[in-house]
């Protein structure tokens, strides 16, 4: 009997895995059936706003704006990210959503439903939400087993958005290694825009955000957390995870007060802008219209002298190749900043990538990797022509472009693009390197494990079966 039992339990064990093969990665080979470009595509520009931009790169700084953000908001705050990855700074930042809610502020926080990290030890945090009136708390698509096409439908998306009047858009999960100082071992450099408006009325750029927020709040593939009564013992876990959290904050300001009592002038940093908006893709399963590729592909082909790209994993697969040739790119100049071997922290992303980097390096495009091997760039995002920025959650990979929820700002600010160049000159081109130049190569490449060397080896045979899925 046991013996029979054992045999079927392999038997339904080896029926599923191939359920989850056909379902949930060979169907995912076959070509989205997609729209034509000129028919999809909509002009969304907005030319008249009274709105300003300041670009966010200081690590530090990136963490002081949000918690800024959540101090100052007054009626509402909407928060949408991918991962809370880690660290006393989650702490930080729940404990800001308490206070903020404490005040009255009104708080929707909307997270990824795979990724989120609030499970375990850390699940209390939904039971210490849930407590709270003022909060509300979903996920996006969680984990079904039924249905495994589903798990590639992921919340890719981070924004903040207070009081409808001032935002936050960049590539920044939550986690201590997007706000360390250098001596963190596994710093992640990135960058945010944030938005300033004056009111509601004359935030448009910011309405488009507050629309695409409520959409995916209201999703049918959103699911709310906070919507139960907790018995006894839930409350006093839910007690538990407060005390620590708020001890952690406590804990954090007595020894970092100058962080917190410091005032930033936000609006004296921030840039004046002739207009913009925000892209997004389409809200499906399986395969999304790739808008925010289009709008990119759209803005390349109007570039004139140059075109300026960070993106931490760049994988062009045969479709977004496919949907290149639609456009035909006249530029002057290109500058590809990317994540060499020493820098990555994604293994399986850098060995995909490496699969294209030779083609890469023959384009017109200058292509350089960052060779730091104790931080790595997570940053997203395009120059164009010294004018025209674009920041947001957008990896150059297909799952970025077919697969995820992803959002981008587009704003048009000379001041701001040439600030950003500058950044990008000053701070990572000096640890890169032109992959050309071989012998610079194999003298960066020096701090490179050797297992990481053998890893990407093995790999890049294997990434080439499932490239669609990077």
């Amino acid at each position: 009997m046991l013996d029979t039992l054992k045999s079927l339990t392999e038997y339904i064990l080896l029926g599923y895995f191939i359920y989850i093969l056909l379902t949930g990665v060979i169907l995912f080979s076959f070509s989205p059936q997609t729209g034509s470009l000129a028919s999809d595509l909509i002009n969304p520009w907005i030319k008249e706003t009274t709105e300003k931009a300041v670009l966010i790169e200081d690590r530090a700084e990136a963490l002081k704006v949000r918690l800024d953000l959540m101090n100052e908001a007054e009626e509402t705050l909407d928060i949408a990210y991918y991962s809370m990855q880690g660290g006393e700074t989650v702490d930080l930042f729940y404990a800001h959503i308490l206070q903020a809610a404490d005040r009255g502020v009104k708080v929707r926080f909307l997270a990824d439903g795979l990724f989120h990290n609030m499970r375990f030890g850390h699940r209390d945090v939904i039971r210490l939400f849930t407590e709270h009136p003022n909060i509300e708390l979903s996920f996006y698509e969680p984990l079904d087993l039924i249905r495994p096409w589903t798990w590639h439908n992921r919340l890719h998306d981070k924004f903040m958005i207070a009081d409808q009047s001032t935002a936050l858009m960049g590539g920044r999960n939550i986690g201590d290694k997007y706000f360390a100082p250098d001596q963190y071992q596994g710093v992640s450099n990135d960058r945010d825009l944030l938005l300033l408006g004056q009111s509601q009325n004359e935030t448009p750029i910011i309405g488009q955000m507050q629309t695409y927020f409520d959409f995916l709040w209201s999703h049918d593939y959103t699911e709310q957390q906070t919507d139960r009564r907790l018995n006894a013992v839930e409350k006093k876990r839910a007690q538990r995870i407060k005390t620590k959290i708020m001890a952690t904050y406590q804990d954090y300001f007595d020894t970092n007060q100058d962080f917190f009592t410091e005032s930033i002038d936000w609006e004296e940093r921030s840039h004046e802008i002739n207009g913009g908006f925000i892209a997004h893709n389409s809200v499906e399963r399986l395969f999304k219209q790739p808008q925010v590729w289009w709008q990119l592909l759209e803005l390349f082909a109007e570039a004139e002298e140059q075109v300026v790209i960070q993106s931490p994993y760049i994988i062009p697969s045969r479709l977004m190749r496919e949907d290149m040739k639609q456009f035909e790119l006249d530029l002057n100049q290109g500058l590809i900043l990317t994540n060499g071997l020493a820098a990555t922290p994604n293994i399986i992303a850098h060995s995909g990538y490496r699969n294209h980097r030779e083609g890469l390096a023959q384009t017109y495009f200058d292509l350089y990797e960052y060779q730091d091997d104790n931080q790595s760039l997570h940053m997203k995002s395009i120059v164009i022509d010294q004018q025209v920025t674009i920041v947001g959650s957008f990896n150059l990979d297909p799952r970025s472009v077919y697969l995820n929820t992803e959002s981008m700002l587009i704003i048009d600010s000379p001041t701001l693009s040439q600030e950003i160049i500058a950044t990008i000159e000053e701070e990572y081109l000096p640890e890169s390197l032109l992959i050309e130049e071989t012998d610079h190569v194999r003298e960066m490449n020096k701090y490179v494990s050797v297992l990481k060397k053998m890893l990407v080896l093995i790999l890049r045979p294997l990434t080439r079966l499932v490239e669609f899925l990077l």
